[in-house]
């Protein structure tokens, strides 16, 4: 489980978040839903390194943790998708799934790279040709390269920021399915959102958040 306690964060005099709290399960989808300015991305760039609370506290697993970096929440298998993906265009979805995994040579095996990006992909119950460039893919399959990419280090929670805003129907249909193989792979999910008719059919739980 992970867990925020008693979160706070002020902008100057402005008051973004005031003594909250939120526990997200492995394996489950909870949903964190509010209106635009209510704290809802602030809380999440707390989780994920990139803001630093005032005060409270988070946990993994009873374990208090202190995530001050991106990078610290990345080894503490925290991972965060934006809607605006950062994403290589002129790379492949092979070079961008595995763009962070340091190598030990400047030798590239790339039948081999394409391979586990392929495999990556269809655990997540979906097939795309990982050789494409990621201009070329549609803004569904960049979204799967995007969480792939996540995937590529030892994650435990996944944050998705208004995932389906940028996917029309069939596509938002692909984003479910791979969400339920997140859940089976035991991974905590916390899906930011303002639609409640999709909030209510895919989450566990649910975590409404109202000026801070």
């Amino acid at each position: 489980m992970v867990e925020l306690k008693r979160i706070s964060k002020s902008y100057g005099g402005a008051r973004a978040l005031e003594d909250v709290s939120l526990s997200v399960e492995f394996g489950k989808i909870h949903a964190l839903l509010g209106e635009n300015g209510a704290g809802k991305s602030t809380l999440m760039k707390i989780l994920s390194g990139a803001v630093q609370k005032d005060a409270g506290a988070i946990y993994i697993n009873g374990v208090k943790r202190d995530i001050d970096s991106p990078k610290k929440a990345r080894e503490e298998g925290i991972g965060i998708i934006y809607q605006e993906f950062s994403l290589v265009p002129e790379l492949t979805a092979s070079e961008n799934i595995f763009l962070n995994r340091p190598g030990k040579s400047s030798w590239i095996n790339w039948n081999r790279l394409h391979q586990e990006a392929a495999e990556l992909i269809k655990s997540l119950g979906f097939s795309l040709d990982v050789r494409k460039k990621v201009t070329k893919l549609s803004v569904a399959e960049q979204q799967i390269v995007e969480i792939a990419k996540a995937l590529t280090n030892d994650i435990k929670l996944i944050i998705l920021d208004e995932p389906s805003d940028v996917l029309g129907p069939h596509e938002v249909t692909i984003l479910y399915k791979v969400l339920e193989q997140l859940k089976k792979k035991n991974i905590a999910i916390i899906y930011i959102s303002h639609h409640l008719h999709e909030i209510l059919q895919i989450s566990d739980s649910i975590t409404v958040l109202r000026d801070g």
